[in-house]
């Protein structure tokens, strides 16, 4: 049980004496004051009376040209507006808490936050908010931001969004880069590899504007090298399958492949060139984020993201996190 520690015998002041009491300290003057309040002079002379009845002591000195505190005026005024804001604090939180958070939010995410995030994710808000309906959109990051300005998604978890001035982006962490493929010498003499050794290998690739894809392109580019991949693919999972057929290898995230990595179906090895990371970010639009259930989920998001990440449960992330 609670225990609220509050004398049976405990006066109460009244917050109503006390918001116009802050006034009249505010403004100095009486009429001023009551003028901000839509009320009569009279009346706030009343009221701050009152209060000085209640205290037992003297809040105010007045003189033709308004008014000056007293001591005992002046710590109340130093209290009073922190109390003040407390108490409408705590009525706007228990207010909220009894709103029901109902309707239909849908969130977009990349292939390995749906993996990750899912499993975490869904259970709390069927447990929270029973009456809100969440429609999970597995796409790529490029898709995942158009869909978010056409309003079709609500919030996205994606890497690398393009700058966008309706699109309010909030990141979360980089995620490190690899070479994936079966198992076999090749692979396991390299610690790390360079763009060189992908330069010489059967490279099976994201296809068109994908974030992965445009990486690799610019940096081949810096090096003068072309890159060629003998296939290409639209999804993770396509990418993933080529990739334990043996097509070729593939570059991905760790957590796109973990299960496979931790059976030894294929291995990862770490991209050795600096900045061959993506950053994974949580995406929405400014328009949607006014909305209190975006608003609320969004923050519901980024806390179940980060706190997956402190754990360690986040394959693959490098070691510096945002926020």
């Amino acid at each position: 049980m609670t225990d609220f520690s509050l004398p049976a015998n405990a006066e109460v002041l009244d917050t109503d004496l006390l918001t116009v009491f802050c006034w009249v300290a505010q403004m100095r003057n009486f009429s001023r004051a009551a003028d901000r309040l839509n009320t009569s002079q009279p009346v706030i002379t009343r009221k701050v009376s009152r209060l000085e009845e209640q205290l037992g002591v003297r809040l105010f000195l007045r003189s033709n040209r308004g008014c000056e505190l007293t001591q005992a005026g002046e710590i109340l005024a130093s209290k009073a507006p922190g109390v003040l804001l407390q108490l409408a604090q705590l009525r706007e939180e228990i207010a909220h808490s009894a709103q029901v958070i109902s309707g239909t939010i849908s969130i977009g995410v990349t292939h390995l936050a749906g993996l990750v995030m899912v499993p975490h994710l869904l259970p709390v808000v069927a447990s929270r908010w029973p009456k809100l309906h969440v429609n999970m959109v597995d796409a790529d990051s490029r898709v995942l931001c158009a869909r978010l300005l056409t309003r079709e998604l609500s919030l996205a978890v994606c890497y690398d969004p393009d700058p966008d001035s309706e699109l309010v982006c909030t990141p979360l962490f980089m995620e490190k880069l690899y070479l994936v493929g079966v198992p076999n010498e090749q692979l396991r003499s390299l610690k790390s590899a360079t763009l060189s050794d992908l330069a010489n290998l059967p490279l099976v690739l994201p296809s068109g504007q994908q974030s992965i894809r445009v990486l690799l392109e610019d940096a081949f580019a810096e090096i003068g090298l072309s890159l060629r991949p003998v296939y290409e693919a639209t999804t993770v999972n396509l990418l993933r399958a080529m990739a334990l057929q043996g097509t070729g290898y593939t570059v991905l995230s760790l957590g796109s492949v973990v299960d496979d990595v931790a059976a030894g179906r294929l291995m990862a090895v770490p991209l050795a060139e600096k900045g061959m990371s993506l950053g994974l970010s949580l995406v929405s639009t400014r328009e949607q984020l006014r909305l209190r259930n975006v608003q609320l989920m969004h923050d519901f998001v980024y806390a179940e993201i980060m706190s997956v990440v402190q754990r360690g449960l986040w394959p693959g992330r490098s070691a510096t996190v945002a926020g």
